[in-house]
């Protein structure tokens, strides 16, 4: 019984420490104001950088073309520029990687680019649609 009990912990503790998305740029559920030169993933732990892949998709999910992925500013972060300027609108990141243990990870998040300035959407967020009486 003891053994059984320590086997279920040391699978629960490997399955903690498998990597995962600590953070990204742009930000998940963010809308900038200035389209984005890359995207940026920070993780747990080290990503394997052959075995990451990032896709970047438009809001009717066709790609948009990246660079290669490639090492970020520090051993925890992977990037991938891109390499033209993004029209405004709504995009998917969708990431993939694996960690040392070889155990695969995947995700993805959605961010905006607006030219609207942010008070500009902060006020129409907030303000009620006008009624019309007739």
């Amino acid at each position: 019984m003891i053994r059984l009990f320590s086997l279920a912990l040391l699978g629960a503790g490997a399955a903690f420490f498998h990597t995962h998305l600590k953070a990204s740029f742009p930000t998940a559920d963010s809308v900038v104001g200035t389209p984005p030169a890359e995207i940026a993933l920070t993780f747990s732990s080290r990503p394997e950088l052959p075995l990451t892949r990032i896709t970047l998709l438009r809001a009717d999910s066709t790609a948009v073309k990246l660079d290669r992925v490639r090492q970020g500013k520090d051993t925890l972060t992977v990037a991938a520029r891109i390499p033209q300027a993004l029209p405004a609108g709504r995009y998917t990141v969708v990431w993939r990687t694996a960690s040392r243990d070889g155990h695969v990870v995947r995700g993805d998040y959605h961010f905006g680019y607006s030219t609207v300035p942010d008070s500009v959407r902060a006020t129409a967020a907030t303000t009620p649609p006008a009624h019309s009486h007739k």
